[in-house]
């Protein structure tokens, strides 16, 4: 399966004590991937539980989004996978710039980079 950083996939993302399907982004470069064979993503949600730690994520900041509902992008959700974890591909990415600034709050969150 060929992944790519900003890539949007359903994965089996451990939100609790087992794993449920949902959206994610593909944060980490694709360098780990092709040397380690696993990939670190965030988690994408329709709630807004913890709004210090998302970011919006709308429909026309992602190419080739599968729907129209918007969703957050939730920063403090890192986790790393295995392609095995992947339940599908949607074709979808994030624009570039939204990308870059999905990375930067990453930062802020979990690292408390400025």
């Amino acid at each position: 399966m060929i992944i790519h950083q900003r890539d949007i996939v359903e994965i089996a993302f451990y939100t609790g004590r087992k794993p449920e399907a949902h959206p994610a982004i593909i944060v980490s470069v694709d360098e780990i991937f092709d040397t380690e064979g696993f990939f670190y993503a965030i988690l994408l949600s329709t709630k807004n539980i913890y709004p210090d730690f998302t970011i919006e994520i709308k429909p026309e900041m992602i190419n080739s989004p599968r729907n129209n509902r918007n969703g957050f992008a939730v920063f403090h959700m890192l986790q790393q996978f295995y392609p095995e974890d992947v339940i599908t591909r949607t074709g979808a990415s994030l624009k570039l710039d939204v990308f870059n600034a999905v990375l930067n709050k990453i930062q802020k969150t979990i690292f408390g980079t400025r």
